[in-house]
């Protein structure tokens, strides 16, 4: 991950312009584009809260399975046997050493039982006999977990300095002779087309789509999905295509000089304003509360409710 402990220095940031973030991934363009005030706190300042989400937990271990399942198949293993490997993995991944005791989750769809079933069910429906075959890459290594970073080609107009795009394809695959970046959600609810159709605009997958084409030379023009309903008693699986054709690309990144723009007049100014349309937004913003303060009470609510990190695009994942 790019999340490092606070204190840590961040070196996406330009040491000309405080504020001003040059390496740039889909999480902090994505919480940009949401909300500048949202970017600050989160990305900027490096708050967070106190306890680490359980959906982010989840899909940490649920990613982690689907990258070791493809390097034990790459290396020879058969499918009962990566799953063996994967699940040894998740239960040592889920155990609390501090506290000598399995993870401890209050949600009823998203604990270390639900999480164990739907690693099973999943790469049984889509790991074995997948036909989206996982790149073998020149060195022999499959193509998963790939951290990329180049220069975005643009420039800040303050300081001269490159914007650089960086972030982490969790795999690339081929059917055909179509290459594809599968991706994997997870949902409480039934998934139907809109669930597909949500993905369409999608900033990350419009990163990892003209990544996969500048870093890896892959034309890639649609993205696969897996999507898993999880539910108390089960785990559905469903996969759809999501297209993202050349033209819809070249709009993305032409709109891309624009957030960047953006991001870089408010690291000038001093100044990220609040988008307070967005506040309610998938159940609420986590910084609802400290806005809804007058500023002068905001940084003392932050200390007391929230904890930092460091959010540094630049860190490699394959480090």
């Amino acid at each position: 991950m790019s999340e490092l402990p606070a204190g840590t220095p961040n070196t996406s940031f330009s040491q000309i312009l405080p504020g001003l973030q040059l390496g740039v991934d889909s999480t902090s363009l994505g919480a940009f584009k949401t909300c500048p005030r949202y970017y600050q706190l989160s990305i900027v300042e490096g708050w967070q809260p106190r306890d680490q989400s359980v959906h982010l937990t989840f899909g940490i271990h649920l990613h982690k399975a689907r990258e070791s399942y493809e390097r034990a198949k790459a290396e020879g293993q058969g499918h009962d046997d990566a799953l063996d490997l994967v699940l040894d993995e998740a239960l040592r991944g889920t155990w609390d050493r501090a506290l000598k005791r399995p993870w401890a989750s209050d949600h009823k769809l998203k604990n270390r039982d639900t999480l164990l079933r739907t690693i099973v069910w999943y790469l049984d429906q889509f790991g074995q006999n997948d036909p989206f075959e996982t790149v073998i890459l020149s060195n022999g290594k499959p193509a998963v977990e790939l951290s990329f970073k180049f220069d975005s080609g643009y420039k800040s107009e303050a300081t001269g300095e490159s914007f650089v795009l960086c972030g982490h394809l969790d795999r690339l695959a081929k059917y055909g002779d179509n290459y594809y970046i599968p991706d994997i959600k997870t949902t409480g609810s039934t998934m139907n087309g809109f669930f597909f159709d949500g993905f369409s605009p999608d900033n990350q997958f419009s990163l990892y789509t003209f990544a996969s084409k500048v870093v890896f030379n892959f034309d890639v023009r649609s993205l696969v999905v897996d999507g898993i309903q999880i539910a108390v008693g089960f785990s559905r699986c469903e996969r759809g295509l999501v297209q993202r054709p050349p033209a819809v690309i070249a709009e993305w990144y032409q709109e891309l000089g624009h957030w960047l723009a953006q991001m870089e007049l408010c690291a000038e100014r001093e100044h990220w304003p609040m988008n307070d349309k967005a506040c309610g937004n998938y159940g609420g913003c986590r910084f609802r509360k400290v806005c809804s303060k007058p500023p002068g009470q905001r940084k003392a609510h932050l200390e007391s409710e929230f904890t930092k990190r460091v959010w540094d695009p630049f860190v490699s994942r394959e480090a």
